[in-house]
């Protein structure tokens, strides 16, 4: 930038920028399915960003096994109002954690620094939580084929990223919400988890039919948000 505001910490990373919005997370909270293998989540307020919000998820490690299939963003542009997480199995009762973050700011602190874009948005909040991202990772090996239940298969693949996940951390479920292609239809259902015992993120297509090895590079990001 030619003029403004640039913080940048002692790794030469920008911690702010009054030209470019960080992370944040707007809201957070936990999910649990009561008697449905759905659970839906409402927003304290509508975040009136342009572009849906990423959607960070934990899924619990009491429930180690539960696959899920969807991800749907309620609402729409300047008005998202809540999620939906859709489980693979009508036994499965998703629970977890959570939280929804834009490239924007909202108004939280009494105290402290705030600033406005060219466009008059909200850019940064000193109040507002940035997210720390701790890894990403496109790379996807093909595991092969595993039997979900007396009625489905499934083919997966697993993540290159192996590390524990730690307790303030998620992982985004937005490149995982919709199915995947496979050489004999256009696309098939698809689930994602992390996988605790591997400590890393799998994904399975949902199918009777061999798939496609690779599945393309879609991306494992996590993050943490302290104090959750």
């Amino acid at each position: 930038m030619n003029f403004g505001l640039s913080v940048v910490n002692d790794g030469s990373y920008v911690q702010i920028d009054s030209e470019q919005p960080r992370l944040c997370a707007l809201y957070s909270g936990t999910y649990q399915a009561s008697g449905s293998s759905s659970v839906s989540v409402s927003f304290p307020s509508a975040i009136t960003t342009p572009e849906p919000p990423c959607v960070f998820i934990q899924n619990s490690s009491a429930r180690p096994n539960e696959l899920y299939t969807s991800m749907t963003i309620s609402g729409g542009p300047g008005a998202w109002t809540g999620f939906s997480i859709t489980s693979l199995n009508i036994d499965f009762r998703p629970t977890g954690k959570w939280f929804a973050a834009v490239f924007a700011s909202i108004t939280k602190a009494d105290y402290g620094l705030r600033m406005w874009g060219a466009n008059g948005m909200l850019i940064f909040d000193s109040g507002a939580a940035p997210v720390i991202f701790t890894r990403a990772n496109n790379s996807w090996s093909y595991q092969g084929q595993v039997v979900l239940n007396a009625t489905a298969q499934a083919y997966y693949w697993a993540n290159g990223s192996v590390a524990p996940l730690q307790s303030d951390e998620y992982f985004m479920i937005n490149p995982f919400s919709r199915g995947i292609l496979q050489n004999h239809t256009n696309w098939l259902t698809s689930a994602v988890r992390f996988n605790y015992s591997e400590n890393r993120l799998q994904v399975f297509g949902v199918s009777a039919l061999s798939p496609w090895t690779n599945i393309g590079a879609p991306g494992a990001v996590f993050a943490r948000l302290p104090g959750t």
